[in-house]
């Protein structure tokens, strides 16, 4: 598929077709060709204030990125971006770039579409882990320093490979027995192949990083055992506590906890799931949510049962909190959505839900997240189903925090200062755990931000060392270094 068809289309990737998705875990997007990522990154006007960099968490070089893929020295581009995104060929797939991120910001985007960043960021991950294998970044000497992060996922993932780099022995440990948290188990196959996030961990790995997977710190090996052992510990957690199902007949078989039905399928691999299924479906699903895990949920359904699978959602698709992309992708999957009902109760024979009695809403006053307020209007709908997911979100996983007895914030999350620290001298926290739900690249930048004032905490530095590493993190991003960089000047400076 051509780059000149896809500019026809509202999102530019070319994809697999519809008919070939109905029943196969195969990544959705299609990579762009050479010629494809070098003609799109020649789209960049190499802004002298590019807003695509000041607005992604992770402060990914894009701008250096498209100068070096239009000129065709990929090793250059992929090492802009390596230097604050050490999961990139993840994040490249995974972030809603057109929604809130860098192509939101595209000052091309004003005259017809932006330029597509996350897709040349793919492109130069898929050819460092298939073509050419690049040097990792440089690293400093060994302080003597130890370091625990307790969760592999990506927050924890960034905060280890920040850590090493600042020359700290750190120690991932993670109760599943594969790095990537809910990246490696919540995010389906179609939307990230899991040997792409399996390679960029080991990189981490690699880098000297220990690893001790299949270990729940509070059971397997004390907290307080962690803290004499190490100089420091990074808290990374999670979201894991589901919100509560109280609506009457939730305990009926059939009626499904989303992020476990997630979980349940990819955490040992799909094809594993696939040869030992465990959960009959049938052919009538209802998905209640309206999120990234709902639509997650019902394409999986989609692909597990090839039946009929609608999202059940109590305002409308304007308000749904969920990347456009998604929705786009399982409408031509033959997904169907319903709006503004809400469960009301689940019934059953025998006890397996068999129908759903659903509210129907309206929208009323704007709320505090800008959208409008679903309010029942009395009139009531069955709808037949033979099982129910439910996505309605879940809040940071409380266990360790409630364990340490840490102070807790904002639904049990942990509660942090201005520096990542939690209520225990040396003791950080990171990610979800702190914030609830969030998106791949926004828990990887809390994890390095938890790392950076870890760094400063057992190195005893002060303010002064702050504006070092701030200057060093400009200069890759400012003019100065931008200009340097097409004069082939570039320098390596310590960790950013």
């Amino acid at each position: 598929m051509s780059l000149k068809t896809e500019r026809t289309s509202k999102f530019p990737f070319p994809k697999r077709d519809a008919a070939q998705r109905e029943r196969n875990f195969e990544e959705v997007q299609l990579p762009y060709t050479t010629e494809e990522a070098m003609a799109e990154a020649s789209r960049c006007v190499t802004c002298g204030n590019p807003l695509c960099i000041d607005v992604c968490p992770l402060q990914t070089d894009i701008r250096g990125m498209c100068e070096a893929v239009a000129r065709g020295d990929f090793a250059a581009a992929y090492h802009r971006i390596r230097e604050t995104n050490a999961l990139l060929g993840t994040t490249a797939r995974c972030c809603p770039q057109l929604d809130s991120l860098c192509e939101a910001a595209c000052v091309i985007g004003s005259q017809g579409q932006p330029v597509a960043s996350g897709m040349i960021q793919r492109f130069i991950a898929d050819w460092e882990r298939t073509v050419s294998r690049q040097p990792d970044p440089l690293m400093m000497k060994s302080t003597g320093k130890k370091v625990a992060v307790v969760g592999g996922g990506p927050a924890g993932l960034a905060a280890a490979e920040l850590l090493r780099r600042y020359g700290h022995e750190v120690t991932i440990y993670d109760e599943l027995k594969v790095l990537g948290g809910t990246a490696w188990y919540g995010i389906p196959d179609y939307h990230l192949p899991k040997d792409v996030l399996q390679y960029e961990a080991s990189r981490i790995v690699d880098m000297g990083v220990n690893v001790n997977t299949g270990v729940k710190v509070g059971n397997d090996v004390t907290f307080d055992g962690l803290r004499s052992d190490y100089d420091a510990i990074i808290i990374a957690t999670g979201a894991k506590d589901v919100s509560k199902f109280d609506t009457p007949g939730s305990d009926l078989k059939g009626v499904i906890d989303g992020y476990k039905f997630l979980e349940d399928v990819f955490v040992n691999g799909v094809d594993s799931y696939l040869s030992h299924p465990t959960y009959e479906l049938g052919k009538k699903v209802l998905i209640i949510g309206g999120g990234d895990s709902a639509l997650d949920c019902a394409r999986t359904a989609l692909r597990l049962t090839g039946g009929d699978v609608t999202i059940v959602y109590r305002r409308t698709e304007v308000e749904m909190p969920v990347d456009e992309i998604l929705i786009e992708e399982g409408k031509e999957e033959g997904l169907r959505l319903k709006f503004l009902m809400a469960p009301k109760e689940y019934v059953g024979t025998n006890d397996h839900v068999t129908k759903t009695i659903m509210t129907v809403m309206k929208l009323g006053e704007v709320d505090s997240s800008g959208r409008r307020i679903p309010v029942p209007t009395g009139e009531t709908v069955g709808m037949e189903c033979d099982s129910v997911i439910i996505a309605i979100g879940r809040g940071p996983n409380s266990y360790l925090q409630k364990l340490a007895g840490l102070k807790l914030g904002w639904k049990n999350s942990i509660a942090i200062d201005n520096h990542s620290m939690s209520s225990l001298p040396g003791v950080f926290a990171a990610g979800d755990v702190v914030t609830g739900e969030s998106l791949v690249v926004k828990a990887m930048s809390s994890g390095r931000d938890a790392a950076q004032h870890a760094h400063e905490y057992l190195m005893m530095l002060d303010t002064e060392h702050r504006s070092l590493y701030d200057y060093y993190f400009t200069r890759r991003t400012s003019g100065r270094y931008y200009r340097e960089m097409l004069d082939g000047k570039e320098e390596r400076y310590p960790p950013p």
